[in-house]
């Protein structure tokens, strides 16, 4: 730590030296937060709008539909995806599994999705339909079992060669049985980013 801080000058009287950080999970945090303001406007994206309340519940789906195909507490996933609800809700729903949200670029390229999976150690993965001509190429390279496609675009994809491929759309319409929240230490990894690389291979930044 610093023995001298002087940037605490510039600060105003009734700003902290530290900020006491509640010791919950994300997905904890962002309950709180529902229930403190359930009908507040959570998102608003291309006129789609959910509450804090509906955020939640869509949280919770998706959470069922993961742990449905598999994913359990200590898995890695990486989410590829531009700012949408389908990122931030899949984010959430890793965490109260007690997964590892591995987060990358959508417009990376094929050898560098190769390189982010392999090294996140993922094995879901959710992404935009436009870029998975990308995934496609590296899949056998990895060891991804699971990759969902949200639909961006119009361009009509054949999922028929195979049966790890699933649409968003239809996983979240699904009925699934209630899961246990995971009991996860605060201080246990969360979430995975990266760093640019301007020294070399960019590297894996473990958030709690």
């Amino acid at each position: 730590m610093y023995e001298k801080k002087p940037w605490l000058e510039f600060y105003d009287d009734h700003v902290p030296e530290f900020i006491d950080y509640p010791r919950t999970t994300m997905y904890k945090a962002v309950v709180k937060t529902a229930e403190k303001y359930p009908n507040s406007i959570a998102y608003d994206f291309l006129g789609q709008i959910s509450t804090y309340k509906e955020m939640i519940k869509q949280i919770d789906q998706c959470a069922r539909a993961l742990a449905n195909l598999g994913l359990k507490n200590g898995d890695r996933m990486t989410i590829s995806m531009p700012t949408s609800p389908q990122g931030v809700i899949c984010f959430y729903a890793v965490n109260k599994i007690g997964a590892i949200a591995s987060m990358i670029h959508p417009l990376s390229p094929p050898k560098q999705i190769e390189f982010f999976l392999n090294l996140s150690e993922s094995i879901f993965a959710l992404t935009i339909d436009k870029v998975y001509p990308n995934f496609k190429q590296i899949l056998g390279n990895t060891n991804l079992k699971t990759l969902i496609l949200t639909q961006f675009s119009q361009d009509v994809i054949d999922l028929a060669d195979t049966k790890q491929v699933f649409w968003w759309k239809d996983i979240i319409a699904k009925s699934y049985p209630e899961i246990p929240e995971f009991e996860m230490d605060p201080d246990e990894m969360a979430v995975i980013l990266y760093s640019g690389g301007t020294t070399g291979v960019p590297k894996g930044i473990m958030l709690s």
